[in-house]
């Protein structure tokens, strides 16, 4: 029952954000939700109504899941947290006192904690590469594909959009197909 709740609590919220992020809900109600949604994320807040969607919507049908929900939860968080860093150094990274306008403008209060510290540390030009590798990272702990897994997987997907059609090449048959009338010619002259 109290999973059912905090779904309910996500997809009201998912709805609110929405209607100010993307349709411009006017008032009091509106400007904090804006405030806040901006503030911390910036440009990326615009994906927030479907995160909170989508999270709202797992917690209903899956509510013994909370593992996975906590994983996923820890993935969503430092891909926003990436993107969030990666937008505000697209935007020259602005500063808190430049004001709030600038910073809602490029990766809230979230994209400044994001990159700032990465640009003084190795330059605007490491900040890229290093966010886009946590960017990767947090859809792999939304997937549960521990790193070591990255490659086999890789390469699975790879000979899988393949078709498999280097096996021909090298005479080995596939038992689910006929071979070609070359392979079969190669394969009958060798017995």
């Amino acid at each position: 029952m109290r999973r059912d709740g905090i779904g309910l609590l996500l997809l009201v919220a998912a709805a609110i954000v929405a209607a100010r992020e993307w349709w411009g809900l006017p008032g009091t109600v509106g400007t904090v939700v804006h405030a806040i949604v901006a503030g911390t994320l910036g440009q990326v807040g615009y994906l927030i109504p479907l995160v909170l969607l989508g999270f709202g919507i797992h917690v209903l049908r899956h509510p013994e899941e909370s593992a996975r929900t906590e994983r996923r939860a820890i993935g969503t968080a430092l891909a926003l947290f990436a993107l969030s860093g990666l937008v505000h150094a697209s935007a020259g990274i602005p500063e808190p006192p430049d004001g709030a306008i600038g910073m809602r403008a490029a990766g809230g209060i979230i994209g400044y904690l994001a990159s700032s510290p990465l640009a003084a540390a190795v330059s605007i030009h490491g900040t890229y590469p290093i966010l886009i590798l946590v960017l990767v990272y947090g859809g792999l702990v939304f997937a549960d594909i521990p790193l070591r897994e990255v490659v086999p997987r890789l390469r699975g997907a790879h000979a899988a959009l393949r078709g498999g059609g280097h096996r021909h090449r090298r005479g080995i048959h596939d038992p689910g197909r006929s071979p070609s009338p070359g392979t079969a010619r190669r394969t009958a002259r060798r017995r």
